[in-house]
């Protein structure tokens, strides 16, 4: 299967930021609607029928809901504890729903989070998360190895207070490749994975952290990511947790002749992280 992983045109980057756009706009509205009560397999099955009925075929994983203290990502996190449980939504309680879908073979990762309520710790961890959207970039204009960057996210949350629970999410990464998948008549899942997406994910990290490859799609504080940013688009997570707190956001990083910028200038936490400045909410529009 074809994989295209950087060198893109401007048709291609403007049908990237259309459909990252799309995403943040599907999850911004689930988030509307939510009024207490509902769990988490039932809101992750709307989004489902909402990405397909906004001309999505499928994803690199299915939508992810968490509610309250698994926002959090708590205790020995597996694979398993991302899929949606029956958990209720809770006055107080975080809220994370992100999605990976793909149209065209054009594969992004959004994510967007709030609390369902006044919580000044989730408040506090919001306004944390934002340094990051300016530090990366800058580290990878100044020259720093993907895994020194990595590295400095985990030692500055960990100073702060908070954990970096995206150390815990799949290959433990703080980000991974945005790619264009070549165009198949059928879309074969894995465990809430696209097969194709997901094999060749793998295959190519393996490659690279057995020393046979320099071009794992995965972007982590290990080996294989000891090196100068490769050059394509890069879905940037940082993902922290507290006292059953959680919070994360996510979006594409455009590196193009080891210089870096981000796709879109205001997506959706951009403006949160405005309102929080403001001491206004930064809940959803109902």
């Amino acid at each position: 299967m074809f994989v295209k992983t950087k060198s893109f045109n401007a048709g291609e980057l403007a049908q990237f930021l259309e459909l990252q756009k799309l995403s943040f706009s599907i999850l911004q509205s689930a988030a509307s609607r939510l009024r207490g009560g509902e769990t988490e397999k039932a809101v992750a099955r709307q989004l489902v029928k909402d990405y397909y009925s906004a001309g999505f075929t499928s994803f690199f994983h299915l939508p992810v809901v968490l509610f309250g203290e698994r926002a959090a990502l708590p205790g020995d996190w597996t694979v398993e504890k991302f899929y949606p449980k029956r958990k209720t939504l809770d006055e107080g309680d975080s809220v994370i729903l992100d999605a990976s879908p793909i149209r065209d073979g054009f594969l992004v990762d959004t994510s967007y989070s709030f609390c369902f309520g006044e919580n000044q710790a989730h408040r506090d961890m919001m306004s944390h998360l934002s340094q990051y959207r300016d530090s990366i970039p800058v580290a990878v204009n100044q020259g720093a190895t993907f895994r020194q960057i990595a590295d400095n996210v985990i030692e500055n949350m960990t100073r702060h207070g908070y954990e970096p629970v995206h150390t815990k999410h799949i290959g433990e990464v703080l980000g991974h490749r945005a790619v264009r998948l070549s165009k198949l008549p059928f879309n074969p899942r894995m465990k809430g994975f696209d097969a194709f997406a997901i094999s060749w994910f793998k295959l190519k990290n393996k490659l690279a952290m057995s020393g046979l490859g320099r071009r794992s799609p995965l972007w982590n504080n290990l080996k294989a990511s000891e090196h100068a940013p490769h050059d394509g688009l890069w879905l940037v997570e940082p993902h922290a947790g507290k006292d059953g707190v959680g919070a994360k956001w996510e979006e594409i990083l455009v590196i193009e002749g080891g210089e870096a910028r981000w796709l879109d200038e205001a997506p959706p936490h951009v403006l949160q992280w405005r309102n929080i400045e403001m001491g206004d909410s930064y809940r959803p529009a109902a």
